[in-house]
């Protein structure tokens, strides 16, 4: 337990950046997964064409993959370290990637939300002179959302776990700074114990709190 107790502020220190990455990461795959999904719906042939193939792209390879294509990859062809900064872009990469991976899955659970409302409300709305702009802002987005909710809260679980694949690309996040302790004091099975509940507790906390949201909002899971 002296372990535990010795390199506390460490692993609280990894924890509230893996916190961080995930607010950024999940708030950045919501907004880019609604944009590239009303793409995919889009009558215009070229934003379709764009969106699907992002999304086909990031969801047919690897996170890691991604991670050191863009974060250790792109680098060495562009000079983006010196547009960023040599110590930013790493940490900006590396959330940007994660956000677009995320996205793509994201794309396509809001894609599904909407084509689940009922045509005939968004006909309704239409023949009562609401622009499309406003049927799917008034009419159609609000009646998917609740749909989504159990979806969405899903793929944000899988966010925060996945920030621990931003370590290898050198990302200081939990997993990151818990090998930094290990390497110190050779404790993997405490440390990892520790990592491991330390994730199913901010994990846990996420689905109570979309349990909690279903019910307030009467999701329908049918």
């Amino acid at each position: 337990m002296n372990v535990v107790w010795d390199n506390l502020p460490v692993i609280l220190g990894g924890l509230a950046l893996t916190i961080q990455y995930s607010i950024i990461a999940i708030i950045l795959m919501v907004v880019i997964g609604l944009v590239a999904a009303l793409m995919r719906l889009s009558k215009l042939a070229p934003l379709r064409w764009i969106a699907s193939a992002y999304v086909e792209m990031f969801r047919s390879t690897p996170l890691l993959v991604q991670l050191f294509f863009i974060v250790l990859g792109l680098p060495a062809i562009l000079p983006l370290n010196q547009w960023v900064g040599q110590l930013t872009y790493p940490i900006v990469a590396a959330a940007l990637t994660l956000s677009l991976n995320e996205g793509a899955y994201v794309t396509e659970i809001i894609r599904a939300g909407i084509l689940g409302v009922d045509k005939g409300q968004k006909e309704a709305a239409l023949s009562v002179g609401m622009t499309d702009f406003q049927t799917m802002r008034y009419i159609v987005l609000p009646q998917a959302f609740k749909r989504m909710i159990p979806p969405l809260v899903n793929q944000a679980a899988q966010t925060i776990k996945d920030t621990s694949l931003l370590a290898p690309v050198g990302v200081a996040e939990l997993v990151y700074k818990g090998e930094i302790v290990i390497a110190a004091t050779f404790a993997s099975f405490t440390i990892w114990t520790l990592i491991a509940a330390l994730y199913f507790i901010i994990i846990f906390s996420v689905s109570k709190c979309s349990a909690y949201l279903e019910r307030r909002l009467q999701v329908d899971k049918r």
